[in-house]
């Protein structure tokens, strides 16, 4: 899936791609951004190789599922990955809203972007819900969720740190 984020100028989205390692470590590979995403006691970026294996996986969930994560591009350059994704939660499937954004390009609305297209997709795809994780601490992703129209739910423990789950309901 490609298209244009009308939000926000010159921001375009496509599907990973198997070959899409290193422009998901011109993202996951800044410490700014690494730093929410990786479990307790890591402290180093995501590593080319775990790049290159997220952008097998993410191709392969878009070739199993439909939908899965984009590359976010800017007049050409990556400056973010996210979309929708599945994961299993207390023992459910949900359906899960993620994103990461460079620090060059963050509170310019990226990551609100990316939320609303991968609701819309959800939506598309007949989900009734969908979810967002991220770290207690990680205000500016909490922001993003609040623009989202999601509500804040329960604490709960992932990769070691306290998190917060948000849900909004999309169906009927």
């Amino acid at each position: 899936m490609t298209g244009i984020i009308s939000a926000v100028p010159n921001l375009s989205l496509r599907s990973y791609t198997e070959d899409d390692g290193p422009a998901l470590l011109r993202v996951l590979g800044v410490p700014e951004v690494a730093r929410w995403l990786l479990p307790a006691g890591r402290t180093q970026p995501y590593s080319e190789a775990e790049c290159a294996t997220r952008a097998r996986a993410g191709a392969a969930h878009w070739r199993a599922h439909g939908f899965g994560p984009w590359v976010v591009a800017e007049h050409g350059r990556t400056v973010a990955c996210g979309g929708l994704d599945l994961r299993l939660l207390d023992g459910n499937a949900e359906l899960e809203l993620a994103w990461a954004v460079v620090p060059q390009a963050w509170g310019r609305g990226i990551a609100t972007s990316i939320g609303h297209k991968a609701l819309a997709l959800a939506s598309t795809h007949g989900a009734l819900s969908a979810i967002a994780l991220t770290r207690i601490d990680n205000l500016a992703s909490r922001r993003v969720m609040d623009k989202l129209g999601m509500d804040c739910g329960r604490e709960l423990q992932h990769a070691g740190f306290a998190h917060v789950l948000y849900r909004v309901a999309l169906g009927p």
